[in-house]
């Protein structure tokens, strides 16, 4: 920005100032061309007095360079973050392509007006953009050169891949006209890693990709909370099978009861966090798992208890009615330390599992408000995620049998049948089927979806 003369003394307000500018110019250039557009109509969108926007800026092409500045700055974050705590290079390559698909999505219209106006910047600031450009060309060669140094690709020209893999994703852009009625997002991305991984891979260095594996969680981070029910354990378990990194925690579970937990934190295949040991989850415990592991795609949070028991006794009503609460409180909690974390990367998932049907006869009244608090959070959580690329959904599983049929399974479940409209008790495998899509990048642009596995039970 020191290219760009100024009357201000103030750099914050002259920061300000200059986003506003920014952001009407990408509306107005886009609308009218770059050509015909006034900076007196730049002015009026932008909020700014005709006379006070030379106090900012000295012409339009001092505007143009201020956009790419912009834009550049936001994709250099972006990448930045996408790599955060990420050790395998192969993931770093497929976080950075999915971030510049994301800043493409957001900002199409920028980075179309600077591919198209790009030449009627002058020699200095023309260096300039170019020299950014680079720099921002110059991370994907880093992550290339780590491949290679790990023997995973075969030894190339990172410089020519760099940019090749970089003119790709802006072909998103660049070529929308022909794109984006026969591709979507997600296969173009994946045609991206192929080529790369594919086609360049060394099979005696590293064992084959499979890209074409939609349901696979390979290289995303997972965050189980309330692992201890028996919803929680197979929806782990699931989650390993499918790739992803796991952290799951456990409150209240007696030693040998979590399977997960217990056979997993002696292997070290999972980051474990029990509340004897580590606290209740709060905030400050979850900034501690960040800390811990390292920035969290999915985060999924069981609300229930996991009740099997057919007769309930008073006290146990109490502590499981107690269980409940405590569970929907600390989802409110979190709600806020999930915002802080989980928009770094630009890209995530948070879904909430609402008490199952069986919970109900441990205490009817929090069964029912506790499913209806999921609700009620879900929306309110998807109006905070959304704008930043964080999707929110909630599950409400109803009367789901067990591997191995509960006390309560046996003594309810016959009678139950004729209120489930399909005739018969669900399977957790139903439960992890819905599990798998919201979590997955077919469900990318569904959020604040409430999805009843309940076999038709409104």
């Amino acid at each position: 920005m020191s290219l760009i003369p100024t009357t201000i003394k103030s750099k914050e307000l002259v920061e300000k100032r200059r986003e506003q500018i920014v952001l009407a110019a990408i509306n107005l250039f886009s609308e009218k061309g770059f050509h015909k557009a006034t900076l007196r109509e730049l002015s009026e969108v932008a909020g700014i007095s005709h006379g006070n926007i030379y106090d900012y800026i000295g012409t339009k092409e001092d505007i143009f360079f201020l956009l790419h500045e912009f834009v550049d700055k936001l994709a250099t974050d972006a990448l930045h973050r996408s790599m955060e705590n990420i050790d395998d290079p192969f993931e770093k390559l497929r976080r950075m392509v999915r971030s510049e698909f994301n800043l493409m999505y957001q900002w199409s219209d920028a980075i179309l007006l600077i591919y198209q106006e790009c030449h009627i910047l002058n020699k200095p600031l023309l260096k300039r953009l170019l020299k950014r450009e680079s720099a921002h060309v110059r991370l994907y060669e880093i992550v290339l050169h780590e491949c290679i140094k790990k023997g995973l690709l075969l030894d190339c020209n990172t410089k020519a891949v760099a940019n090749l893999i970089k003119v790709m994703v802006d072909a998103w852009v660049l070529k929308r006209w022909d794109l984006r009625e026969h591709v979507t997002q997600s296969e173009m991305e994946r045609s991206i890693l192929d080529l790369i991984f594919n086609g360049l891979i060394n099979v005696k260095g590293s064992k084959s990709r499979d890209l074409e594996n939609k349901d696979s969680l390979q290289g995303k981070t997972a965050l189980f909370i309330n692992s201890g029910t028996i919803l929680g354990q197979a929806i782990s378990s699931f989650l390993l099978s499918k790739g992803a990194k796991l952290a799951v925690y456990a409150d209240g579970v007696k030693e040998g009861k979590d399977i997960l937990a217990t056979t997993q934190k002696k292997s070290g295949k999972v980051n474990v966090y029990l509340a004897k040991e580590d606290g209740h989850m709060s905030p400050q415990l979850f900034s501690q798992i960040i800390e811990d592991f390292g920035p969290i795609d999915i985060v999924i949070q069981d609300l229930g208890i996991g009740n099997i028991e057919s007769t309930t006794s008073d006290r146990a009503m109490l502590l499981g009615g107690k269980k409940l609460e405590a569970n929907f409180s600390c989802a409110q909690n979190l709600s806020s330390a999930f915002e802080a974390e989980m928009t770094k990367r630009g890209w995530g998932r948070i879904l909430y599992l609402a008490p199952w049907a069986w919970d109900k006869y441990a205490d009817p009244l929090r069964y029912e408000t506790v499913k209806s608090g999921a609700i009620a959070l879900t929306q309110t959580m998807t109006k905070i995620m959304a704008p930043l690329r964080v999707t929110v959904n909630c599950i409400i599983p109803g009367f789901i049998s067990t591997t191995r049929p509960s006390m309560i399974e046996k003594d309810r479940g016959t009678e139950l049948m004729d209120e489930i409209p399909l005739g018969y008790l669900g399977e957790i495998s139903d439960v992890l089927e819905a599990v798998s899509f919201l979590i997955s990048d077919s469900s990318k642009y569904l959020t604040g979806q409430v999805l009843k596995v309940a076999g038709g039970i409104n």
